[in-house]
């Protein structure tokens, strides 16, 4: 118990109050939002809950590194790795999940009497509805490795503890601390997003725009952690950021596709020769095949076309420099000594969050 205290007084003098108050905030409230939507991964009745469970598991993470310096050490460093843990199981059953919405779209926009292209494509849907029934035990066991011990039990104690400390002393959201911070998070993300836009040049480069996609997400969510110390003032910058976001998300969903498909077509033709002992019922099933991955192609091709448009307006806009700019006030402005106002400056270590794989 001495040993435990002692932690906690160590972080109480190593953060500023109102850092830690922005970061019990927004971490409650992706808490509450981590274990609302587990419950729906559980029953497996809709698509969401899978994916607002690994959105809040990775804002967690972002906050978690941003304000490592809050909390114990050890505890952060647990907290992380087990919720890590979540984001990666629960990717299989997310990928599934997106591919089967997108395949029962396309497949209700063919004409019901299209025996040319249905055919392949309904047996695509029928492996993929195999594939997530078969996946959603693992997404359980997932939830059961988070919770094992009560992390989340002890995540939660944790934070309301702290937050409720702060807010019985008045402790304010705004300060230069939380600005200095927040720009600063702001600041590197945004840097590590530009220097790996310059691959929008290259159409075929399909690792480097899935770096761009990681990047932007990383901005988008560091930004949303620091919303309570700018205000409004990010909410433009979070928009547009999120359409960058949404834009690269769809052109790696072509991406995908596009390889899926292929070793889809063969896995599919040697099942039929090992059914069947030949290849010929495997031909009415090609053609569609073939149809959905030439219109992945098509749309991907588009999409970035769309994006790279988009990417050069918000340079002629001088959208990027204008939020450098303005952030760079701020951390100019909260350097000034001011005693009266100036919470103890803090200097936390915040982790790279991993880049997504396809698979996650």
């Amino acid at each position: 118990m001495d040993e435990d205290r002692e932690h906690r007084k160590a972080a109480v003098t190593t953060a500023g109050s109102s850092c830690r108050l922005v970061a019990c905030q927004y971490l409650s409230g992706q808490l509450d939002a981590l274990v609302t939507q587990m419950a729906g991964v559980r029953r497996d009745e809709d698509i969401e809950p899978v994916h607002q469970a690994r959105v809040a598991s990775r804002r967690l993470r972002v906050a978690l590194g941003m304000f490592a310096d809050c909390f114990d050490a050890k505890k952060v460093g647990r907290w992380r790795k087990r919720l890590r843990g979540l984001t990666r199981g629960l990717g299989p059953a997310r990928d599934l999940d997106v591919h089967i919405a997108f395949v029962e779209g396309f497949l209700a926009g063919l004409e019901e009497k299209d025996r040319t292209h249905r055919p392949g494509i309904e047996r695509l849907l029928l492996r993929l509805r195999q594939d997530r029934l078969a996946a959603q035990p693992e997404a359980v066991e997932t939830l059961d490795r988070l919770n094992k011990g009560d992390l989340l039990a002890e995540m939660h104690g944790e934070i309301e503890r702290a937050r409720f400390l702060l807010r019985t002393q008045s402790v304010p959201l705004q300060s230069p601390v939380v600005f200095e911070r927040a720009a600063a998070h702001i600041l590197r993300r945004q840097r590590g997003l530009l220097a790996a836009a310059p691959v929008l040049d290259d159409p075929d480069d399909v690792a480097g725009h899935h770096r761009v996609r990681i990047a932007a997400k990383k901005l988008r969510y560091t930004m949303e952690v620091c919303i309570p110390a700018f205000d409004k003032q990010l909410a433009g910058a979070i928009k547009a950021v999120k359409k960058v976001q949404s834009s690269l998300g769809d052109i790696h969903d072509c991406d995908v596709w596009i390889a899926n498909l292929g070793t889809f077509v063969e896995q599919e033709r040697e099942r039929t020769v090992a059914y069947f002992g030949h290849v010929r019922p495997f031909n009415r099933l090609q053609p569609g095949l073939e149809f959905l991955r030439a219109e992945r192609a098509n749309h991907r091709r588009q999409a970035f076309a769309e994006l790279v448009e988009y990417w050069r307006r918000l340079d002629d806009e001088r959208f990027w420099s204008d939020l450098e700019t303005m952030l760079e006030t701020y951390v100019e402005i909260a350097q000034q000594p001011d005693p009266a106002t100036q919470d103890e400056p803090i200097h936390g270590t915040e982790e790279e969050i991993e880049n997504d794989s396809p698979a996650q």
